[in-house]
């Protein structure tokens, strides 16, 4: 197959004065982009800025009222974000300040040419609130990256249940995946991308080429979602009721749906797309989500996965579609003794990543290491 390179150009995201990042800290999102590393480093942080981002491009700014109120706390989102005095950063050499009122940093976001502030709203009755300050021009340059398709899969997913609730005819899955099986039947008969599609093959059907993909992560899997009346649908496995078959599936199909349904030039960010899965699997997952951002879906994915990592790696080395090494980026967040950090890491054409730092996906060294040399111990004991 021949296919046309789908350029994306990367999208500049700086966030400032949020939660860790009290220092102005920029990311470069790529066709598909890694963070990975410690927890509590700031992986989520920066999927949270972008949910942020796309709440305040929904709202309505004109010249003579600069202002938004947003709330930071919204389930469609999966996010309870507290108090802005839960996301305000600062440090113990400002602390004096924020109790006197003083915020000498601004929480601010920038998605390229795009701009917005927040401050806190001085109303004790909407103290979950907060004023977002921007322009006109910031907003529609929001809209512009995030509106073409934007989909947030959070690390909490659809549970095996017997029977699902028919929730709404949204095109795209909600945060928890609770209406994949809604969104399933509502794509089942259109066709497939050839970019998406598993075999590289034409005019298949998009239920069709989900089923190939379930099987290439699932192998011998077959999915079925079959009404139940008006009100409820069931996901069936095999035959089987979801629940009697774990959480794998159930964890990963949303995925995969919103893999194919979210538009060429659209956002998919994930959140573990390991959870659950063993160690094939998550390398194929890894795949798939390589050959979606390929297909012209930009990916953002939050992982603790060395075989997701190496199957996106295996994908693009693959050269089965036209998707570089230099489309992909990873953000290793460091988080010792208190210090964090965080690193760039690329890909060369041959698979090769630019660093390879101590605690980036070298627990089996370490460990092996350990075993040895208490090995070495044992056997000296004993020989003494």
């Amino acid at each position: 197959q021949i296919f046309i390179k789908i350029i994306m150009n990367k999208l500049n995201l700086s966030i400032e004065g949020y939660k860790c990042f009290k220092e102005e800290t920029t990311f470069e999102l790529n066709n598909i982009t890694l963070l990975t590393g410690a927890n509590s480093a700031g992986k989520s942080s920066v999927i949270q800025s972008l949910l942020l981002l796309k709440k305040i491009s929904k709202g309505s700014i004109t010249e003579s009222n600069p202002w938004i109120d947003l709330d930071l706390n919204d389930p469609n989102y999966a996010l309870e974000l507290g108090k802005y005095d839960d996301i305000k950063s600062r440090s113990d050499n400002d602390y004096e300040d924020f109790l006197n009122d003083s915020h000498p940093t601004d929480i601010s976001f920038v998605l390229n040419e795009g701009k917005a502030k927040i401050e806190l709203t001085h109303n004790k009755d909407t103290e979950n609130n907060v004023k977002v300050s921007s322009d006109v021009k910031s907003i529609e340059s929001f809209k512009k990256y995030l509106d073409k398709g934007f989909v947030y899969l959070n690390a909490e997913r659809m549970a095996p249940h017997y029977m699902y609730k028919n929730t709404d005819n949204a095109d795209f899955c909600d945060c928890h995946g609770t209406n994949t099986g809604n969104v399933y039947q509502k794509h089942e008969n259109d066709n497939c991308s050839i970019k998406r599609a598993y075999s590289n093959s034409d005019k298949n059907k998009w239920s069709i080429e989900l089923d190939k993909w379930i099987d290439f992560i699932f192998p011998g899997v077959a999915v079925q979602v079959v009404s139940s009346g008006e009100d409820h649908y069931q996901v069936k496995v095999l035959g089987n009721a979801a629940t009697n078959v774990g959480f794998g599936i159930t964890y990963a199909l949303p995925i995969l749906v919103s893999g194919l349904t979210v538009p060429e030039g659209g956002m998919l960010l994930v959140e573990n797309p390991e959870a659950h899965l063993h160690a094939k699997a998550q390398s194929n997952m890894g795949y798939f989500l390589a050959r979606m951002a390929a297909a012209g879906v930009r990916v953002i994915i939050e992982t603790h996965s060395e075989h997701v990592v190496n199957g996106i790696r295996r994908m693009i080395v693959e050269g089965k579609t036209e998707m570089s090494h230099e489309d992909m980026t990873i953000y290793f967040f460091q988080n010792k003794q208190g210090i964090k950090g965080i690193m760039e890491i690329t890909m060369d054409e041959y698979g090769n990543l630019s660093d390879f730092p101590e605690d980036f996906f070298d627990q089996v060294r370490q460990d092996m290491f350990k075993l040895m040399e208490f090995g070495r111990k044992l056997v000296n004991g004993n020989e003494g």
